[in-house]
C-alpha cells in the first residue's frame, strides 16, 4: 500500500490521540507541517472520509463547548498497521528526490555566465537563511524540551541545506575557475 506523504502525516497525527478535523488543522499549523506534507483543511476532511471508508479510522460524534456536533476520529488497529508498514518503508529506503537545481544545471548554457553567478549567489544566500531559520527552530524546540524525533525535523533539513551549501561553494568555485567554459 503506497500512502501519500499527506496520508501518512495525517495517520501519524491520529496515532498520537483522537482528534476532530479542526484540532488536526491546528496541529498542522503549529508544527509547520505544510513544509513537508501537503495537508490543508480541505485535504484533511477528504482524507478523513477516505480513512473512514478504508476502516483506518473510526468517527464518533461529540458535542463541543459551543454546543456543536463534530466528529472525533480515532485510529483503528488497521490504521495503525498501515501507518507502521509505511513508516518502516520510509525509514529504511532512501527516496529519490527531483530537484529544480538539477534541471537548471543541465541548462546552464542558456544563461550568460554573469547571470548564472548572480543566481547562484542568491541561491547561496537563501540556503544560509534556511540554515539560520532551522537553527532557530531547533533552539525553540530544545527550549520546549521536545523529544529527539521532533528535534530531527529541524536538524535533518538544516543538515541537508548545509550539505547543499558545501556543494554549491565547490560548484561556484569550479565555475569561477573555468570561466565561461561550461
Amino acid at each position: 500500500m503506497d500512502l501519500t506523504h499527506a496520508e501518512t502525516a495525517l495517520l501519524g497525527l491520529l496515532a498520537e490521540r483522537p482528534m476532530h478535523a479542526y484540532q488536526i488543522e491546528l496541529e498542522v499549523r503549529e508544527r509547520d507541517m505544510r513544509y513537508w506534507a501537503d495537508l490543508g483543511m480541505s485535504s484533511i476532511y477528504k482524507l478523513l472520509k477516505k480513512f473512514e471508508a478504508e476502516g483506518w479510522v473510526e468517527a464518533r460524534l461529540e458535542v463541543s463547548e459551543e454546543n456543536r456536533a463534530r466528529k472525533v476520529y480515532t485510529l483503528t488497529h488497521g490504521g495503525v498497521e498501515v501507518l507502521q508498514m509505511t513508516l518502516r518503508e520510509y525509514l529504511s529506503t532512501p527516496e529519490h528526490t527531483k530537484w529544480r537545481m538539477d534541471i537548471a544545471i543541465s541548462n546552464l548554457a542558456v544563461l550568460p555566465q554573469d547571470e548564472v553567478i548572480a543566481c547562484l549567489k542568491a541561491y547561496h544566500d537563501g540556503l544560509r537563511e534556511r540554515i539560520e531559520g532551522y537553527g532557530r527552530l531547533r533552539d525553540y524546540l530544545q527550549s520546549h524540551q521536545c523529544p529527539p524525533y521532533r528535534l530531527a525535523l529541524a536538524e535533518r533539513p538544516r543538515s541537508i541545506c548545509e550539505g547543499e551549501l558545501e556543494w554549491l561553494n565547490r560548484f561556484m568555485e569550479e565555475l569561477d575557475t573555468k570561466g565561461g567554459d561550461r
